[in-house]
């Protein structure tokens, strides 16, 4: 199966099993009300993906739909990987993939978690093989989402629910100095803050939380950052992290910064990283 994937040239492998992992401890670490959100953010930012430019011939019709969300909820964990690269290899364009499978799959899963027609176990394992799949394709989609985004370096984001602005201030302060153009954002809420952060295309996202009960709002944000901005770094820093030293696999960050004094060389070093790594 890998090579059949890596044969597309538009499927990244690691970031698919990153993904799976990710979901996997975050399963075992928050509570199921906590895992229940992560599922319906995934529904939330799809949905909201509605086709724009894609014809009308080339979208799936409900049975494609349908069949699409059996494999998602099916027990073969691989099912629904096979299913959407079947219909790329049919020829399917990467937009009709994203705008009318991933996005159509996961209005009909909201549909029938709201209708009682699937338990929240079953479609919280479906939401989180169809992010596997985004993350998979993230190379394929990232150009349709930010093509028409300015670019910018970075944002410095507080997680919703922080109270603690003084740190962002001076490591946004600190970066300006250095020349850097840097987008901060603070006293947001959840929605408030991925509606703004879709204005431009950032190289990294730095995300600032330090009590443990940031956990659940930094995944969930992070969940939905991965999302609207395929390719862009995503950093943690603050206290949350002597709360949870593996914050990086357990909210899929690319990377941490633990000391101010070598922030600005960290974020250069993640930054220059390539995006194939």
């Amino acid at each position: 199966m890998a090579d059949e994937a890596l044969s597309f040239k538009t499927f990244d492998r690691s970031e698919y099993e990153r993904a799976y992992k990710q979901f996997r401890l975050v399963e075992k670490t928050l509570p199921p009300e906590a895992v229940i959100d992560l599922a319906r953010e995934v529904v939330k930012r799809l949905a909201v993906q509605m086709p724009k430019e894609v014809k009308k011939e080339e979208m799936p019709d409900k049975a494609d739909i349908d069949q699409l969300c059996e494999a998602l909820l099916s027990k073969d964990d691989r099912a629904a990987e096979r299913f959407i690269l079947a219909v790329r290899r049919d020829g399917a364009s990467i937009k009709t993939i994203y705008l009318g499978y991933m996005a159509g799959a996961a209005t009909r899963l909201g549909e029938m978690w709201d209708d009682d027609e699937v338990s929240f176990i079953d479609v919280t394992l479906g939401c989180g093989k169809l992010y596997r799949i985004i993350r998979g394709l993230r190379h394929a989609i990232a150009p349709g989402i930010v093509h028409d985004r300015d670019e910018w370096p970075a944002m410095f984001a507080l997680v919703p629910g922080e109270t603690h602005t003084l740190g962002i201030e001076i490591a946004t302060d600190m970066f300006r100095r250095e020349g850097w153009d840097v987008d901060m954002m603070v006293g947001l809420d959840h929605d408030m803050l991925v509606d703004q952060s879709d204005r431009r295309v950032y190289r990294a996202i730095v995300l600032v939380a330090n009590s443990d009960q940031m956990l659940k709002p930094l995944a969930r944000l992070i969940l939905a950052l991965r999302i609207s901005h395929p390719l862009a770094h995503l950093v943690v820093t603050g206290n949350i992290q002597n709360h949870y030293p593996d914050i990086c696999d357990l909210v899929g960050a690319d990377a941490v910064i633990s000391d101010i004094g070598t922030a600005v060389a960290k974020l250069r070093g993640v930054i220059d990283t390539p995006l194939d790594v």
